[in-house]
């Protein structure tokens, strides 16, 4: 689990990411002096986590949303062969965790790994539903963060959507084909870069790394696709 002694650098506090935060849709109806106020009020905490180090695991009990202030964490899990599933590839300024914390058992589906040195802003769930005091600007406010995190939840319904479709798909030349589209119409662009090494990309697609490397030459042979390392071409 998570520690919160090996950040370099000093104490990071939150009024040092409120550019960060605001920018986060979550935090869409927010001034920066007002963000700070609220987010100092709620019972958060800042940890750091060293690159492979783990913040929780699939089956823990972990009661707090997240947002990503540095670095890099992937989530995963694994099947009953013990073959990792990647399920996303979180980055600086993005949220996590919120779906799971926010149930009645707090159980984590997945892994949640670093990738690179990172620092994370947590907030406890049961806190942050809490309306207690006379304090209606807190409960507006929390009126509003709660109305984003509907957006935020319906979003993360479209994203497991996608991967559902991935998935299904018969065989690796069409799960290939699929992501590589789907990574076209995000970037808006033929040519966009994927965060995945290969067997990275393997694991979130579900296939055999080798198999997956055959495709892809194949694919670039008959002049589908091409790519240079992690940056990919729809010819």
């Amino acid at each position: 689990m998570f520690s919160n002694n090996n950040f370099k650098g000093g104490k990071p506090e939150i009024k040092d990411y409120l550019t960060l935060l605001e920018k986060n849709p979550l935090f869409s109806n927010f001034e920066v002096d007002e963000l700070s106020l609220f987010l100092n009020s709620l019972n958060h905490k800042i940890i750091s986590l060293n690159k492979d180090e783990i913040l929780f695991f699939e089956g823990d009990t972990f009661p707090y949303m997240c947002i990503l202030l540095e670095g890099e964490i992937m989530l995963s899990n694994n099947d009953e062969f013990g073959n990792r599933n990647i399920i996303d590839i979180i980055k600086k300024g993005q949220i996590f965790a919120e779906v799971f914390s926010f149930t009645t058992e707090k159980i984590s589906p997945v892994t949640s790994q670093a990738s690179k040195n990172s620092l994370v802003f947590l907030v406890n769930t049961e806190d942050f539903l809490s309306l207690d005091g006379n304090d209606s600007s807190k409960i507006a406010n929390k009126y509003h963060l709660v109305s984003n995190l509907l957006k935020t939840f319906a979003d993360k319904n479209l994203i497991l959507l996608s991967k559902i479709e991935i998935i299904s798909r018969r065989n690796t030349r069409e799960k290939i084909i699929h992501f590589l589209e789907m990574q076209k119409e995000k970037n808006k662009s033929k040519i966009f870069h994927i965060p995945y090494s290969r067997k990275e990309m393997a694991d979130f697609l579900g296939v055999d790394r080798s198999a997956l490397s055959r495709e892809l030459s194949k694919l670039k042979k008959e002049k589908v696709i091409d790519f240079d390392k992690n940056t990919f071409k729809i010819l």
